[in-house]
Protein backbone atom coordinates (compact mmCIF):
# COMPACT_ATOMS: atom_id res chain seq x y z
CA UNK A 1 0.00 0.00 0.00
CA UNK A 2 1.52 3.36 -1.08
CA UNK A 3 1.67 6.13 1.56
CA UNK A 4 0.23 9.75 0.38
CA UNK A 5 2.12 12.67 1.13
CA UNK A 6 0.84 15.61 0.94
CA UNK A 7 2.35 18.90 1.24
CA UNK A 8 1.07 21.94 2.83
CA UNK A 9 3.11 25.18 1.75
CA UNK A 10 3.61 27.36 4.24
CA UNK A 11 2.69 30.90 3.35
CA UNK A 12 4.75 33.69 4.77
CA UNK A 13 1.99 36.83 5.68
CA UNK A 14 3.59 40.13 5.07
CA UNK A 15 2.91 42.63 7.59
CA UNK A 16 1.61 46.49 7.31
CA UNK A 17 3.12 48.81 9.06
CA UNK A 18 -0.58 49.75 10.84
CA UNK A 19 -0.25 45.89 12.42
CA UNK A 20 3.39 46.51 13.30
CA UNK A 21 2.29 50.00 15.81
CA UNK A 22 -0.30 47.54 17.16
CA UNK A 23 2.39 45.47 18.38
CA UNK A 24 4.76 48.03 19.73
CA UNK A 25 2.82 47.37 23.51
CA UNK A 26 4.36 43.88 23.19
CA UNK A 27 7.72 45.37 23.44
CA UNK A 28 9.34 44.03 26.32
CA UNK A 29 10.57 47.65 27.18
CA UNK A 30 7.46 48.84 26.99
CA UNK A 31 6.13 45.59 29.40
CA UNK A 32 8.85 47.10 31.96
CA UNK A 33 7.58 50.68 31.79
CA UNK A 34 4.00 49.23 32.36
CA UNK A 35 5.82 47.49 35.72
CA UNK A 36 7.33 50.75 37.01
CA UNK A 37 3.65 52.51 36.62
CA UNK A 38 2.58 49.49 39.47
CA UNK A 39 5.59 50.40 41.29
CA UNK A 40 4.56 54.04 41.60
CA UNK A 41 0.91 52.91 42.32
CA UNK A 42 1.71 50.85 45.23
CA UNK A 43 4.01 53.76 46.12
CA UNK A 44 1.13 56.38 46.28
CA UNK A 45 -0.67 53.55 48.25
CA UNK A 46 1.83 53.47 50.09
CA UNK A 47 1.67 57.27 51.29
CA UNK A 48 -1.77 57.35 51.37
CA UNK A 49 -1.91 55.06 54.57
CA UNK A 50 0.10 57.55 56.54
CA UNK A 51 -3.04 59.42 56.73
CA UNK A 52 -4.87 56.90 58.19
CA UNK A 53 -2.88 56.41 61.52
CA UNK A 54 -0.83 53.79 62.64
CA UNK A 55 -2.29 50.14 64.56
CA UNK A 56 0.68 48.42 66.59
CA UNK A 57 0.95 45.38 68.50
CA UNK A 58 4.10 44.55 70.68
CA UNK A 59 4.50 41.93 73.17
CA UNK A 60 7.91 41.65 75.31
CA UNK A 61 9.22 39.47 77.70
CA UNK A 62 12.77 39.58 79.78
CA UNK A 63 14.29 37.80 82.49
CA UNK A 64 16.55 40.22 84.79
CA UNK A 65 19.53 37.78 86.18
CA UNK A 66 19.47 40.10 89.21
CA UNK A 67 16.12 40.71 90.96
CA UNK A 68 15.63 44.73 90.29
CA UNK A 69 15.91 46.70 93.68
CA UNK A 70 15.34 50.28 94.32
CA UNK A 71 18.05 51.68 96.70
CA UNK A 72 16.84 54.23 99.95
CA UNK A 73 19.21 56.56 101.88
CA UNK A 74 17.54 58.33 104.81
CA UNK A 75 18.69 60.20 107.71
CA UNK A 76 16.96 58.58 110.80
CA UNK A 77 17.59 59.90 114.58
CA UNK A 78 20.07 57.52 116.50
CA UNK A 79 20.40 59.74 119.48
CA UNK A 80 20.01 63.29 121.70
CA UNK A 81 22.32 65.53 122.52
CA UNK A 82 21.72 69.06 124.54
CA UNK A 83 17.88 68.90 122.94
CA UNK A 84 19.38 67.86 119.99
CA UNK A 85 18.10 65.20 117.52
CA UNK A 86 21.11 62.89 115.98
CA UNK A 87 20.81 61.84 112.70
CA UNK A 88 22.66 58.61 110.85
CA UNK A 89 22.32 58.03 107.45
CA UNK A 90 20.78 54.40 107.07
CA UNK A 91 20.95 52.77 103.31
CA UNK A 92 18.23 50.33 102.55
CA UNK A 93 17.19 48.03 99.34
CA UNK A 94 13.94 47.60 98.57
CA UNK A 95 12.45 44.76 95.30
CA UNK A 96 11.06 46.67 92.43
CA UNK A 97 9.67 44.10 90.31
CA UNK A 98 10.53 39.85 90.37
CA UNK A 99 12.98 37.90 87.94
CA UNK A 100 10.85 37.66 84.90
CA UNK A 101 8.82 40.78 83.51
CA UNK A 102 6.49 41.00 80.66
CA UNK A 103 5.09 44.07 78.27
CA UNK A 104 2.11 43.53 76.54
CA UNK A 105 0.88 47.15 74.08
CA UNK A 106 -1.76 47.60 71.68
CA UNK A 107 -0.98 51.20 70.37
CA UNK A 108 -2.76 53.45 67.80
CA UNK A 109 -0.48 56.80 66.79
CA UNK A 110 -1.92 59.06 64.02
CA UNK A 111 -0.12 62.25 62.71
CA UNK A 112 -2.25 65.60 63.75
CA UNK A 113 0.06 67.98 61.96
CA UNK A 114 3.01 67.32 59.51
CA UNK A 115 3.73 70.91 58.32
CA UNK A 116 1.33 70.28 55.86
CA UNK A 117 4.42 67.52 54.91
CA UNK A 118 1.86 64.46 54.53
CA UNK A 119 -0.45 66.06 52.20
CA UNK A 120 2.52 67.30 49.78
CA UNK A 121 3.90 63.83 49.72
CA UNK A 122 0.48 61.87 48.78
CA UNK A 123 0.35 65.04 46.16
CA UNK A 124 3.78 64.56 44.85
CA UNK A 125 3.23 60.82 44.77
CA UNK A 126 0.37 61.38 42.64
CA UNK A 127 2.09 63.27 40.38
CA UNK A 128 4.97 60.85 40.16
CA UNK A 129 1.91 58.15 38.63
CA UNK A 130 0.81 60.93 35.97
CA UNK A 131 4.43 60.91 34.99
CA UNK A 132 5.30 57.17 34.40
CA UNK A 133 2.17 56.68 32.73
CA UNK A 134 2.57 59.78 29.98
CA UNK A 135 6.47 58.44 30.12
CA UNK A 136 4.93 54.94 29.34
CA UNK A 137 3.06 56.84 26.10
CA UNK A 138 6.16 58.52 24.94
CA UNK A 139 7.87 55.03 25.19
CA UNK A 140 5.32 53.75 22.54
CA UNK A 141 5.91 57.19 20.42
CA UNK A 142 9.69 56.47 20.46
CA UNK A 143 9.43 52.55 20.21
CA UNK A 144 7.03 53.34 16.85
CA UNK A 145 9.63 55.83 15.06
CA UNK A 146 12.26 52.96 15.99
CA UNK A 147 10.03 50.64 14.28
CA UNK A 148 9.44 52.75 11.21
CA UNK A 149 13.07 53.70 10.78
CA UNK A 150 13.53 49.82 10.51
CA UNK A 151 10.61 49.12 8.25
CA UNK A 152 11.38 52.14 5.86
CA UNK A 153 14.67 50.46 5.38
CA UNK A 154 13.62 46.95 4.45
CA UNK A 155 11.46 48.26 2.25
CA UNK A 156 14.10 49.95 0.43
CA UNK A 157 16.30 46.68 0.70
CA UNK A 158 13.56 44.98 -0.83
CA UNK A 159 13.06 47.23 -3.86
CA UNK A 160 16.96 46.95 -3.85
CA UNK A 161 16.69 43.24 -4.35
CA UNK A 162 13.72 43.80 -6.95
CA UNK A 163 15.54 45.96 -9.13
CA UNK A 164 18.69 43.69 -9.02
CA UNK A 165 16.68 40.61 -10.12
CA UNK A 166 15.66 43.15 -13.20
CA UNK A 167 18.75 43.47 -14.02
CA UNK A 168 19.96 40.03 -13.44
CA UNK A 169 17.23 38.65 -15.90
CA UNK A 170 18.35 41.70 -18.44
CA UNK A 171 21.81 40.62 -18.04
CA UNK A 172 20.94 36.82 -18.61
CA UNK A 173 18.71 37.98 -22.14
CA UNK A 174 21.55 40.00 -23.48
CA UNK A 175 24.23 36.99 -22.57
CA UNK A 176 22.00 34.82 -25.16
CA UNK A 177 22.02 37.29 -27.57
CA UNK A 178 26.08 37.78 -27.34
CA UNK A 179 26.22 34.57 -27.43
CA UNK A 180 24.77 34.32 -30.63
CA UNK A 181 27.10 37.10 -31.94
CA UNK A 182 30.26 35.35 -30.56
CA UNK A 183 29.00 32.44 -32.72
CA UNK A 184 28.99 35.03 -35.36
CA UNK A 185 32.14 35.89 -35.42
CA UNK A 186 30.94 39.61 -34.35
CA UNK A 187 31.83 39.70 -30.72
CA UNK A 188 35.35 38.97 -28.54
CA UNK A 189 34.75 36.29 -25.88
CA UNK A 190 36.39 39.10 -23.46
CA UNK A 191 32.84 40.41 -24.06
CA UNK A 192 31.15 37.53 -22.88
CA UNK A 193 33.65 36.93 -19.71
CA UNK A 194 32.40 40.90 -19.28
CA UNK A 195 29.00 40.21 -19.07
CA UNK A 196 28.96 36.47 -16.52
CA UNK A 197 31.45 39.06 -14.45
CA UNK A 198 28.41 41.35 -14.47
CA UNK A 199 26.10 38.60 -13.67
CA UNK A 200 27.95 37.22 -10.76
CA UNK A 201 28.75 40.43 -9.30
CA UNK A 202 24.65 41.27 -9.40
CA UNK A 203 23.75 37.57 -7.86
CA UNK A 204 26.69 38.75 -4.93
CA UNK A 205 25.20 42.08 -4.58
CA UNK A 206 21.63 40.27 -4.18
CA UNK A 207 22.78 37.88 -1.66
CA UNK A 208 24.48 40.36 0.31
CA UNK A 209 21.44 42.51 0.65
CA UNK A 210 19.11 39.72 2.14
CA UNK A 211 21.20 39.51 4.57
CA UNK A 212 21.34 42.71 5.70
CA UNK A 213 17.67 42.78 5.05
CA UNK A 214 17.23 39.70 7.23
CA UNK A 215 19.31 41.39 10.07
CA UNK A 216 16.60 44.05 9.92
CA UNK A 217 13.87 42.16 9.80
CA UNK A 218 15.21 39.89 13.36
CA UNK A 219 15.71 43.47 14.78
CA UNK A 220 12.54 44.06 14.00
CA UNK A 221 11.12 40.96 15.56
CA UNK A 222 13.13 41.95 18.70
CA UNK A 223 11.76 45.39 19.20
CA UNK A 224 7.79 44.26 18.47
CA UNK A 225 8.84 40.72 20.84
CA UNK A 226 7.08 38.81 18.07
CA UNK A 227 8.56 36.90 14.89
CA UNK A 228 8.12 39.28 11.30
CA UNK A 229 9.31 37.51 8.44
CA UNK A 230 8.14 39.94 5.88
CA UNK A 231 6.33 43.59 5.24
CA UNK A 232 4.04 45.06 2.59
CA UNK A 233 4.64 47.78 0.27
CA UNK A 234 4.48 51.58 1.91
CA UNK A 235 2.02 54.47 0.85
CA UNK A 236 3.28 57.51 0.89
CA UNK A 237 1.30 60.87 -0.23
CA UNK A 238 2.21 64.54 0.58
CA UNK A 239 0.45 65.79 4.13
CA UNK A 240 0.59 69.18 5.86
CA UNK A 241 1.18 68.87 9.61
CA UNK A 242 -0.32 71.30 12.27
CA UNK A 243 2.05 70.26 15.35
CA UNK A 244 0.73 71.04 19.18
CA UNK A 245 3.74 70.22 20.94
CA UNK A 246 2.53 71.23 24.18
CA UNK A 247 0.34 67.63 23.81
CA UNK A 248 2.99 65.42 23.52
CA UNK A 249 3.82 63.21 26.11
CA UNK A 250 7.20 63.96 26.59
CA UNK A 251 6.42 67.13 27.25
CA UNK A 252 3.58 66.36 29.66
CA UNK A 253 5.86 64.02 31.72
CA UNK A 254 8.46 67.10 31.47
CA UNK A 255 5.47 69.24 33.09
CA UNK A 256 4.72 67.16 36.11
CA UNK A 257 8.20 67.35 37.52
CA UNK A 258 7.92 71.18 37.85
CA UNK A 259 4.84 70.57 39.48
CA UNK A 260 6.70 67.82 41.59
CA UNK A 261 9.85 70.38 42.04
CA UNK A 262 6.95 72.85 43.69
CA UNK A 263 6.18 69.87 46.28
CA UNK A 264 10.03 69.25 46.96
CA UNK A 265 9.90 72.92 48.02
CA UNK A 266 6.31 72.76 50.25
CA UNK A 267 7.93 69.67 52.22
CA UNK A 268 11.05 71.06 52.60
CA UNK A 269 8.96 74.30 54.43
CA UNK A 270 7.33 71.61 56.36
CA UNK A 271 9.95 71.60 58.78
CA UNK A 272 10.18 75.15 59.55
CA UNK A 273 6.00 73.75 61.40
CA UNK A 274 6.35 71.88 64.63
CA UNK A 275 5.06 68.46 64.12
CA UNK A 276 2.06 67.08 65.79
CA UNK A 277 1.20 63.64 66.94
CA UNK A 278 -1.44 61.81 68.85
CA UNK A 279 -1.18 58.14 70.72
CA UNK A 280 -3.65 56.18 72.89
CA UNK A 281 -3.34 52.86 74.25
CA UNK A 282 -3.55 49.95 75.64
CA UNK A 283 -1.19 48.14 77.83
CA UNK A 284 -0.34 46.29 80.69
CA UNK A 285 3.14 45.13 82.70
CA UNK A 286 3.31 41.91 85.19
CA UNK A 287 5.56 39.20 86.12
CA UNK A 288 3.56 36.67 83.89
CA UNK A 289 3.64 35.81 80.45
CA UNK A 290 -0.89 35.91 80.64
CA UNK A 291 -0.37 39.38 82.60
CA UNK A 292 -2.37 38.11 85.17
CA UNK A 293 -0.04 39.13 88.40
CA UNK A 294 1.96 42.26 89.67
CA UNK A 295 3.30 41.58 93.05
CA UNK A 296 5.18 45.48 92.95
CA UNK A 297 3.12 47.59 90.04
CA UNK A 298 -0.52 48.28 88.32
CA UNK A 299 -0.74 45.93 85.73
CA UNK A 300 -2.78 48.55 83.63
CA UNK A 301 -0.67 51.00 82.32
CA UNK A 302 -2.82 52.28 79.75
CA UNK A 303 -2.25 55.98 78.37
CA UNK A 304 -3.30 58.51 75.79
CA UNK A 305 -0.82 61.54 74.65
CA UNK A 306 0.16 64.26 72.56
CA UNK A 307 3.83 65.18 71.49
CA UNK A 308 4.90 68.08 69.82
CA UNK A 309 8.48 68.65 68.20
CA UNK A 310 9.71 71.60 67.27
CA UNK A 311 12.90 72.58 65.27
CA UNK A 312 14.92 75.70 67.41
CA UNK A 313 18.59 75.65 65.75
CA UNK A 314 19.72 73.45 63.28
CA UNK A 315 22.88 75.24 61.40
CA UNK A 316 20.58 76.30 58.72
CA UNK A 317 20.28 72.95 57.45
CA UNK A 318 16.16 73.66 56.46
CA UNK A 319 16.90 76.71 54.73
CA UNK A 320 19.57 75.34 52.89
CA UNK A 321 17.29 72.61 51.56
CA UNK A 322 14.64 74.74 50.94
CA UNK A 323 17.26 76.61 48.41
CA UNK A 324 17.97 73.61 46.72
CA UNK A 325 14.31 72.83 46.00
CA UNK A 326 13.93 75.79 44.85
CA UNK A 327 17.28 75.92 42.66
CA UNK A 328 16.13 72.32 41.15
CA UNK A 329 12.54 73.77 39.95
CA UNK A 330 14.48 76.59 38.21
CA UNK A 331 16.99 74.56 36.61
CA UNK A 332 14.04 72.01 35.91
CA UNK A 333 12.07 75.16 34.24
CA UNK A 334 15.34 76.20 32.05
CA UNK A 335 15.28 72.56 30.76
CA UNK A 336 12.00 72.54 29.83
CA UNK A 337 12.26 75.37 27.64
CA UNK A 338 15.66 74.76 26.31
CA UNK A 339 13.75 70.65 25.71
CA UNK A 340 10.25 72.31 23.64
CA UNK A 341 12.82 74.80 21.71
CA UNK A 342 15.07 71.49 20.86
CA UNK A 343 11.98 69.55 19.25
CA UNK A 344 10.71 72.86 18.03
CA UNK A 345 13.54 73.24 15.69
CA UNK A 346 14.05 69.25 15.26
CA UNK A 347 10.55 69.47 13.64
CA UNK A 348 11.11 72.43 11.60
CA UNK A 349 14.09 70.63 9.99
CA UNK A 350 12.06 67.55 9.39
CA UNK A 351 9.42 68.96 7.44
CA UNK A 352 12.22 70.99 5.26
CA UNK A 353 13.82 67.76 4.75
CA UNK A 354 10.24 66.13 4.04
CA UNK A 355 9.17 68.86 1.65
CA UNK A 356 12.23 68.79 -0.28
CA UNK A 357 12.04 64.81 -0.89
CA UNK A 358 9.04 64.91 -2.47
CA UNK A 359 10.89 67.27 -5.16
CA UNK A 360 13.97 64.40 -5.28
CA UNK A 361 11.35 61.80 -6.01
CA UNK A 362 9.63 64.09 -8.90
CA UNK A 363 13.59 63.93 -10.04
CA UNK A 364 14.03 60.64 -9.95
CA UNK A 365 11.16 59.69 -11.60
CA UNK A 366 11.77 61.55 -14.62
CA UNK A 367 15.64 60.06 -14.48
CA UNK A 368 14.28 56.68 -13.97
CA UNK A 369 12.23 57.23 -17.85
CA UNK A 370 15.51 59.05 -19.22
CA UNK A 371 17.48 55.68 -18.01
CA UNK A 372 15.22 53.57 -19.38
CA UNK A 373 15.14 55.26 -22.90
CA UNK A 374 18.82 55.38 -22.94
CA UNK A 375 19.05 51.48 -22.05
CA UNK A 376 16.84 50.56 -24.57
CA UNK A 377 18.34 52.55 -27.35
CA UNK A 378 21.78 51.15 -26.07
CA UNK A 379 20.39 47.53 -26.28
CA UNK A 380 19.13 47.97 -29.63
CA UNK A 381 22.54 48.93 -30.58
CA UNK A 382 24.26 45.89 -28.57
CA UNK A 383 21.88 43.74 -30.35
CA UNK A 384 23.14 44.36 -33.89
CA UNK A 385 26.51 44.74 -33.06
CA UNK A 386 26.97 48.02 -32.78
CA UNK A 387 27.27 48.40 -29.27
CA UNK A 388 29.93 47.60 -26.61
CA UNK A 389 29.23 45.48 -23.54
CA UNK A 390 30.82 47.55 -21.37
CA UNK A 391 28.16 50.41 -22.82
CA UNK A 392 25.60 48.40 -22.18
CA UNK A 393 26.65 47.15 -18.53
CA UNK A 394 27.21 50.40 -17.81
CA UNK A 395 23.41 51.54 -19.20
CA UNK A 396 22.13 48.73 -17.13
CA UNK A 397 23.78 49.45 -14.10
CA UNK A 398 22.88 52.86 -13.90
CA UNK A 399 19.31 52.09 -14.52
CA UNK A 400 18.84 50.00 -11.69
CA UNK A 401 20.72 52.71 -10.01
CA UNK A 402 17.97 55.00 -10.60
CA UNK A 403 15.46 52.82 -9.41
CA UNK A 404 17.11 51.99 -6.03
CA UNK A 405 17.59 55.77 -5.66
CA UNK A 406 13.50 56.51 -6.35
CA UNK A 407 13.21 53.74 -3.81
CA UNK A 408 15.07 54.85 -0.84
CA UNK A 409 13.98 58.51 -1.67
CA UNK A 410 10.40 56.83 -0.77
CA UNK A 411 11.41 55.19 2.00
CA UNK A 412 12.81 57.96 3.45
CA UNK A 413 9.80 60.14 2.71
CA UNK A 414 8.12 57.25 4.61
CA UNK A 415 9.89 57.49 7.92
CA UNK A 416 9.74 61.03 8.16
CA UNK A 417 6.09 61.29 8.07
CA UNK A 418 5.88 58.91 10.56
CA UNK A 419 8.05 61.31 12.64
CA UNK A 420 6.16 64.24 11.70
CA UNK A 421 2.94 62.56 12.88
CA UNK A 422 4.36 60.98 15.69
CA UNK A 423 6.30 63.83 16.88
CA UNK A 424 3.08 66.20 15.84
CA UNK A 425 1.45 66.13 19.43
CA UNK A 426 -1.69 64.08 20.44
Amino acid sequence: MKKIIIFIPFILFAQNFTEIKNEIINSTKYKIQQKKIEIYQQKLNSIKAINSGKLEFSYSGVYFFDTPKMKLTTLQPVAVNNNQLIYKKVSSTLPMSDNTHYIAEIKYSYPIFSGYAISNMIKQSKLNLIKEKLKLKNLKRVLTIQAAKIYSNIYALNQQIKALKTQKEAILNSKKKAEGLYKAELLDKSNLDEIDAKYFETIAMIQNIKANKNSLLEMLSYLINKKVNKIENIKISHKNFTPNFLTRSDIKAIKQTLKIADTNIKIAKSKLYPSINFAIALKKEADTPLLDKNDYQNIDKSYAGISINYNIFDGGEIKSKIEIAKLTKLTNQLFFQDYLNQIKTEYSNLLNQYNALFYQLNSAKKEIIARQSYYEYIKAKFDEGLADVSDLTTALAKLTASKAKKEIIKSKIFFIQQQLELNKGE
